[in-house]
């Protein structure tokens, strides 16, 4: 479903103008041109987010804000205002806002501030979704039984109680790492701070540091006004620095001093700001080994790696392999309307044959697309990929055959990536904001898993 925003501005030509470009983005759009009209809207229904104009006919923005604290299903808001001065923003931020926007402004500039905030109100609800289901025996959204998944899930529940202490979470691609962050926060004293996330492998180093410390306007060329980073907006919570291996030599220093004075500074600031942030990062990458040929720092080695979790391969927790294939068949089934179907007799073994190397992550793609081919009907070896139903014995073994003739034949994962992601577009009939949620991930992950396919990506 689209995020559904609420424009509050009393000005027609700003109210038309930004809502006509938001619905183009694919979002649900109300607008109101009066706080009465907005809280009559808020009231029908609910929004991710809220964007205000500080000044309106018949109130405050600030007053507004005040209200809707007094509501659990509040939206986000970004301020609207064509008042800069600093105190105005303070003041705006100290009465809830998430951030603000100085008028007259770039719509490509709001359409990034809303891709964020719409990014962190997701986060949000999904982590208050999580603690309410929360089970101290289980990391939420996993299942196992298997002893390697009771070790890692043990040291899991000590870490999160442990105050600000860093955490590094190592494991495969695919084994839950953000799964695991997300209950560490969860769990932590801090669960009703804010819970923000960067992928170090997402973005090119430049807007990677400003993603993470902001930068004050006029910073550089594009710098149109000051922008927060994601250490304020972590502040008194938690950030999850998801693929830290691939974090640059030039700003491991810079996260380092983060680390251990809590303050930085702003791009092309002098004012240095603290914060209060428990840093969680995760990596697949071999980080001993990279530190022993310098692609990364020791010092921050050591730094992030004080609470450390090993998350087992899938290939190590054969026990769970059924009952996480059971978990998904039922949340697709119940996704797409039908009852879970169950597997026929000859599909399980097979299974369990299966090296996983996309580890759960796979797993899931696989019953997913194979809860969709069956229709209902129970999951045969038909609807497995032919990697799993046509050489499973091969896949099995962990010893690679001599002959040529028996060689696993094992797909790579970015191909059956790619495949799972066109069977989602087509689901969603090319809509890639309902896709991303389909395939759990967020659009800007699915844009650039896209480009880098060479898939088209406004298609």
């Amino acid at each position: 479903m689209p995020d559904p925003i609420l424009i509050v501005e009393d000005d027609n030509t700003i109210r038309v103008t930004v809502g006509n470009f938001l619905a183009r983005q694919g979002f649900d759009v109300e607008a109101a041109e009066d706080g009465e009209q907005a809280f009559a809207l808020l009231k029908a229904r609910s929004f991710s987010l809220m964007l205000l104009d500080l000044n309106l006919p018949d109130m405050n923005g600030l007053d507004i804000l005040a209200k809707l604290q007094e509501s659990e299903d509040r939206p986000l808001v970004i301020i609207m205002t064509a008042y800069p001065e600093v105190r105005t923003a303070v003041a705006a931020l100290k009465a809830g806002a998430y951030d603000y926007i100085n008028k007259p402004f770039d719509l490509e500039d709001l359409r990034e501030l809303i891709r964020r905030a719409v990014d962190t109100q997701r986060m949000r609800r999904e982590l208050a979704w999580r603690r309410a289901q929360s089970d101290t025996s289980t990391v939420e959204g996993m299942i196992g039984s298997s002893a390697p998944f009771r070790e890692m899930l043990e040291m899991t529940t000590r870490i999160a109680s442990a105050g600000k202490v860093p955490v590094l979470i190592r494991g495969e691609s695919g084994t839950g790492k953000e799964q695991v962050a997300q209950t560490i926060h969860c769990r932590s004293p801090r669960a009703d701070g804010p819970w923000v996330t960067l992928n170090c492998s997402a973005l090119p180093e430049g807007l990677l540091e400003s993603e993470l410390f902001g930068h004050e306007r006029g910073a550089f060329t594009d710098a149109k006004q000051m922008k927060r980073g994601l250490l304020e907006l972590a502040d008194g919570g938690t950030l999850f620095l998801d693929e830290i291996g691939d974090l640059s030599l030039t700003l491991q220093p810079k996260l380092l001093r983060v680390l251990e004075t809590q303050s930085f500074r702003r791009l092309g600031g002098s004012k240095e700001i603290h914060v209060d942030v428990r840093f969680v990062s995760a990596t697949h990458r071999d980080l001993p080994a990279m530190v022993q040929s310098a692609r990364f720092r020791e010092d921050l080695f050591y730094r992030l790696n004080v609470g450390a979790i090993e998350l087992p391969a899938l290939r190590e927790r054969h026990e769970d392999i059924l009952p996480l294939a059971r978990h998904f068949l039922a949340k697709t089934s119940t996704a797409i309307g039908i009852e879970s179907p169950g597997f026929e007799p000859a599909a399980e073994p097979l299974l369990l044959a299966y090296r996983w190397p996309g580890n759960v992550r796979e797993l899931r793609n696989v019953v997913e697309r194979a809860a969709i081919l069956a229709r209902g009907e129970l999951i045969g070896t038909q609807h497995l990929p032919k990697e799993i139903a046509g050489h499973a014995p091969a896949a099995a073994s962990p010893v690679a055959s001599s002959d040529p003739q028996f060689a696993p034949v094992v797909r790579p994962l970015a191909e059956i990536e790619v495949e799972y992601i066109r069977h989602a577009l087509a689901l969603c009939n090319g809509n890639k904001t309902q896709a991303a949620e389909l395939l759990g991930i967020t659009r800007l992950t699915l844009r650039n898993k896209l480009r880098d396919s060479g898939e088209p990506i406004d298609a």
